[in-house]
């Protein structure tokens, strides 16, 4: 048998496990726990984290050092997932079986431990409105794969935050086991038989709680319906007494938990309460732009929810280019209501106190606010992912020094955000577009740009259809001609007719890997310079 660490859950010794969970704290638990017997065990870990910082990572599971050899855990960033930028099942599969092989047969490990946060594939899902479904219940298949073939337990780590409920049928019906809410579920599927129901039952009261939205509701309760009885329940299909009973019970056990979001929505609308420490505001804008704050800085910040001495980061809320027109309309009546200057972030502040964020500065087309690194601020950050507002988000820094260092970032974060039209932008993310940003002199980079697109912008002055959005498509899609002509709305053919016309105005010849590389990094170098002179403007 195989200890999870967790209070009565033990798995056999190959299995793959659906693990759900609500944000970075109660993931962590499952993982410190589930690698921390691994390591008593002796058994080798590998963890695909959420996160580029696999150091921070490490540290985290393993704050005690628990591990017998140096490389008995392993951390790798979620981009262990892709191949060239694109998540083929296949090569993940391959990669995985090889160095789990590796570990047993060359390093001596007689277990492996694996777990994978699929945290960038929800967010790529519900950003693409569904991209990839059948990618991501491939590469589950192939893990059931895998734990025959190797002596290998993985978790599969789903954010409940970002699921979304469409995929839960798929994810349950390729996982032999799932764990919410500390719990271990299997057979959740109902059968005919008194108390066939009572497992999916619970599981779906696991997967209720903490839903932020009654649409969230909704959906799980589709999902789950779906998940439980292998069928669309409006097609009559399952309907036995036990079925029967798990779709009255389901809707039994969802009134709670609506009930609770009406709860948390009126006293959201209630009015704001001041802070308790009338300086707030003042302190939140000294910590913001690096002035001298007294010796008593630090206690007024934890009392106000907020450790100097821990890990924070700054967020810049922004209102979104065209908030008005791309803002959707609340149910049953109009959009969110302001002035356009302020659509996105009227009422914000009031919001974020209800969130315990006292350390908020408002100013005129932004509101910046401080909060400890982890669950809150990822919670809150996943909340302002609304249409209206462009989010930039710092990195993690500590002391005041370092509050003010993660709110340049966060703004800069902002500026590209509103500039490429991306909800929320984490400075971490930036890549490339942050090192040209703090190049200093941006001289360098307009002669780039001039040497390599200058043509382009030369011959698009006044004509249509232009060529740098044709270009800067074909890019983005890694030089795919069929997925660039998607994307624009137009044949191949008329896509390969504007190719050649950018040869002909750039004199590059496109089919070379190097020409694409100089071109993006063109692409890159005069997007950063439009943010640039949006600051200096």
């Amino acid at each position: 048998m195989n200890d999870t660490g967790l209070p009565g859950v033990t798995l056999d010794d190959r299995e793959h496990v659906c693990v759900f969970h609500r944000g970075p704290e109660e993931r962590d638990t499952v993982l410190a726990a589930f690698f921390g017997a691994g390591l008593a065990a002796g058994d080798k870990c590998l963890c695909i984290a959420d996160s580029p910082d696999t150091e921070a990572v490490a540290t985290r599971l393993d704050p005690h050092h628990r591990r017998t050899l140096p490389d008995q855990l392993t951390v790798l960033p979620a981009t262990a997932y892709l191949t060239d930028g694109r998540f083929e099942p296949e090569r993940v599969y391959s990669q995985w079986q090889a160095m789990i092989g590796g570990y047993v047969e060359h390093d001596g490990y007689h277990h492996v431990r694996g777990t994978g946060e699929l945290s960038w594939f929800l967010r790529h899902h519900r950003a693409t409105g569904g991209d990839g479904t059948d990618a991501l219940l491939k590469y589950e298949e192939l893990c059931n794969v895998l734990v025959r073939r190797r002596p290998a337990t993985i978790f599969c780590l789903y954010d409940l935050d970002l699921l979304d409920a469409g995929l839960l049928p798929g994810v349950l019906h390729h996982h032999g086991a799932a764990l919410a809410g500390g719990t271990l579920f299997r057979g959740w599927r109902v059968e005919e038989r008194p108390g066939g129901a009572n497992e999916a039952l619970l599981l779906a009261n696991q997967l209720l709680a903490g839903a932020k939205r009654p649409g969230e509701i909704d959906e799980l309760l589709t999902g789950l319906r779906r998940a439980v009885l292998d069928a669309d329940p409006a097609a009559g299909a399952n309907s036995g007494p036990e079925a029967e009973r798990f779709l009255r019970a389901l809707d039994g056990l969802a009134g709670p938990h609506r009930r609770a979001i009406e709860l948390e929505a009126e006293l959201a609308a209630r009015p704001p309460t001041r802070s308790a420490d009338p300086g707030a505001d003042e302190l939140a804008r000294a910590l913001l732009d690096g002035t001298a704050v007294g010796p008593g800085a630090a206690a007024r910040a934890r009392a106000l929810g907020v450790d100097l001495d821990g890990p924070l980061r700054a967020v810049v809320v922004r209102p979104a280019p065209d908030a008005d027109r791309r803002r959707p309309e609340a149910p049953g009546g109009s959009g969110a209501t302001g002035t356009s200057g302020a659509t996105g972030t009227s009422g914000l502040s009031a919001e974020l106190a209800e969130l315990g964020l006292n350390l908020v500065a408002v100013r005129p087309g932004e509101v910046a606010f401080l909060a400890n690194d982890g669950d809150p601020v990822d919670a809150v950050v996943a909340g302002l992912d609304a249409a209206g507002r462009a989010v930039g988000v710092g990195r993690a820094h500590t002391g005041a020094a370092g509050a003010a260092r993660s709110y340049a970032e966060a703004r800069q974060a902002a500026d590209f955000a509103v500039t490429l039209d991306r909800p929320v932008l984490r400075h971490e993310d930036l890549g490339l577009l942050s090192l040209l940003a703090d190049g200093g002199d941006p001289a360098p980079m307009a002669a780039l740009v001039t040497e390599w697109i200058g043509p382009l912008l030369a011959h698009d002055r006044g004509r249509r259809p232009k060529l740098l959005p044709t270009l800067a498509s074909y890019l983005d899609a890694g030089a795919a001609q069929q997925a660039t002509a998607d994307a624009l709305g137009i044949h191949v053919s008329t896509l390969k007719y504007r190719l050649g016309r950018i040869e002909a105005v750039t004199g590059r010849d496109l089919s070379q890997p190097d020409v694409r590389f100089q071109l993006q990094v063109a692409l890159t170098a005069h997007r950063t310079l439009s943010v640039l002179q949006t600051q200096g403007g």
